[in-house]
């Protein structure tokens, strides 16, 4: 008996071997924020994963989660915020992107790299919405949110939001400060708080559309995707312009992890993402703009205009985010002060 038992045991493992080695299954752990986003992801994935032999995991959550399970070692490729790509990058998290392993970056717009570490994969941008009827000819400059024209009948975002953020410190720039001399900037919001025109200083984006559906409001900032809701709802009246000083964006951006279980294929798939077809999918399907120059969306696209492509592109107003993200508290202090006198 304990001779058969050893003669089997001595015949199975020199079978195993002598049996080919199973390939492990290919598996790309890849963030997204779930929603339309993660449908278009899903949507052009198929292609990804037939050509590289390897299943996509979604890994769904808010952006700080991205964050958090990067750190974690959970994920490979992050899509992510601005905001969110710098911290990894200063916590050492992610990995360079090759681009002789990504050559679709070389199609990209100059400032949609941000380092060595974080590229932008697709953008949307705040605008200057306006009423047609009201306002006669379309705005070239955010300046116009200051004309007496308009008292009573200007929206912006609460001064917290980015876009507001950034336009104060655009007005900064325009006036001789800047980021680091925010004064200038602060005494324009300043006088337009106290001039009248403001209806509402919002932070619910649903209230500023339905400002600009009752033709309370003529004139002010709104994200491209609240104007295409807008238009969707028969607001023929309300049109939009990017004034001369350029646009805010709204930034989707994309790291691989040091923690990548298989860089290569994580490379791959940035590159994937930055392809023409992928980038035109997130155009069409969720308005946010190509970054890269080889992606022309399709003329026949009903929301076409809605997107930021080529000279607007270039022209996007990206202030320091970290420097806003450190300041935004005291800066609101300091309007705060200057508005109650």
């Amino acid at each position: 008996m304990n001779r058969t038992i050893s003669a089997l045991l001595l015949a199975g493992t020199l079978g195993a071997l002598t049996s080919p080695v199973i390939a492990q299954e290919c598996k790309l752990r890849v963030t997204t924020w779930g929603g339309s986003y993660q449908k278009t992801y899903e949507s052009v994935a198929a292609g990804f994963e037939k050509a590289h032999n390897c299943k996509i995991e979604w890994v769904v959550g808010a952006s700080p989660d991205h964050l958090v399970k990067a750190r974690l070692g959970q994920v490979d490729v992050a899509t992510n915020t601005l905001l969110n790509s710098i911290a990894g990058e200063k916590e050492g998290l992610w990995t360079a992107l090759d681009k002789a392993k990504i050559p679709n970056m070389a199609n990209l717009y100059p400032n949609a790299v941000h380092s060595p570490y974080t590229v932008f994969v697709n953008v949307g941008d705040y605008v200057l919405a306006y009423n047609a009827d009201k306002v006669k000819a379309a705005p070239t400059s955010w300046d116009e949110l200051w004309k007496p024209d308009y008292k009573n009948h200007v929206v912006i975002y609460g001064f917290e939001h980015i876009p507001t953020l950034s336009l104060t410190v655009q007005q900064a720039e325009r006036n001789g400060g800047g980021i680091d001399n925010i004064q200038p900037g602060l005494d324009k919001m300043a006088a337009l708080m106290k001039s009248g025109n403001l209806i509402g200083s919002l932070d619910v984006e649903s209230q500023m559309v339905s400002l600009f559906q009752t033709q309370d409001a003529w004139l002010g900032m709104l994200a491209t995707g609240r104007m295409k809701e807008l238009l969707e709802k028969g607001a023929k009246n309300v049109k939009f312009a990017r004034p001369a000083e350029g646009t805010f964006p709204l930034i989707s951006t994309i790291n691989i992890t040091k923690a990548a279980k298989d860089p290569a294929k994580a490379q791959a798939f940035v590159d994937y993402v930055l392809s023409p077809e992928v980038q035109i999918a997130f155009a069409t399907r969720n308005l946010y703009a190509p970054t890269v120059q080889n992606a022309p969306i399709p003329a026949d696209f009903q929301y076409r205009d809605l997107l930021v492509q080529n000279e607007q592109f270039k022209r996007l107003f990206l202030p320091d985010q970290e420097k806003i993200t450190a300041n935004k508290a005291k800066w609101q202090n300091q309007l705060n002060q200057m508005t109650s006198k």
